[in-house]
């Protein structure tokens, strides 16, 4: 008898693509055993992909907890392309090359280009605009960049963030607009200084979201009585699940695995 299958539906679940991007999932209404193995089918708008998965985790009221079989960063990538895309893709490598100059016409007017051909390829739009920040942002001086870290505009602070990294996560932090992806991205920082991830852990509303609980959980650089923090947050199925979640560092998984003998 073959492997059991379930699919997945990411465009109508965005939760389900973050939890696979921690290397595991939740599912409901699938009979399983613990420690079977499953075929999980992931479909997405980017497309769909056939993943060996394993249940390390049995619901008493339904449902499974399953880790993806040879999670790492390539599947990652591939999973990551499946999802729906914001509204302006920054995650994908920004050109480090300018965008063409626009000639003026003679009377000082701005010219259209004849012949561009691809202009209307889908995703040139979000592409210009992409390389206009990227432009904008180059070249800032260190009290620049850090007065562009209170900008307003997520796409500015996304694109600066990725320009200037450790030099504008103190300023990002303290901006009150930060979007819960952002303040993720930031606490998944292996280099993030330990100060910066205090801050992050001792802000109740950021450890509220799921997205930032396991963003935090991955850095391997959290201390043992955050990491104990964070855990105690999480529902009795995700903390299960992060027993045997391999992105997580093996001091987050002893923790769990402690906190749910003790339960």
């Amino acid at each position: 008898m073959g492997r059991p299958t379930v699919a997945i539906e990411l465009a109508d679940n965005a939760q389900l693509a973050r939890d696979l991007s921690a290397g595991g999932v939740f599912v409901q209404g699938h009979a399983l055993s613990l420690t079977e193995d499953v075929e999980l089918v992931v479909r997405g708008p980017g497309g769909e992909l056939v993943l060996a998965a394993r249940v390390v985790y049995v619901a008493p009221t339904g449902g499974a907890g399953l880790e993806l079989v040879g999670f790492n960063a390539e599947l990652k990538e591939r999973l990551a392309a499946l999802s729906a895309l914001p509204p302006l893709d920054l995650e994908a490598p920004i050109s480090d090359e300018p965008a063409s100059a626009t000639p003026a016409a003679e009377d000082g007017s701005d010219a259209e280009p004849e012949g561009d051909e691809g202009a209307d390829e889908p995703g040139a739009g979000k592409r210009t605009i992409a390389l206009n920040i990227n432009e904008r942002l180059r070249g800032l001086t260190l009290a620049q960049q850090i007065k562009k870290a209170n900008s307003s505009d997520p796409n500015e602070r996304t694109v600066l963030e990725r320009m200037y990294g450790k030099n504008v996560w103190e300023a990002l932090l303290r901006n009150p607009r930060l979007t819960a992806p952002e303040v993720a991205r930031i606490a998944r920082m292996g280099t993030l200084p330990r100060i910066m991830l205090e801050q992050i852990v001792n802000n109740g509303a950021w450890l509220q979201i799921p997205e930032v609980r396991r963003a935090l959980l991955a850095n391997p650089r959290l201390g043992t009585d955050q990491i104990l923090r964070v855990l105690r947050l999480l529902p009795k199925h995700e903390l299960k699940l992060a027993t045997a979640t391999t992105a997580y560092p093996m001091a987050v998984r002893d923790a769990a695995k402690r906190m749910l003998k003790d339960d």
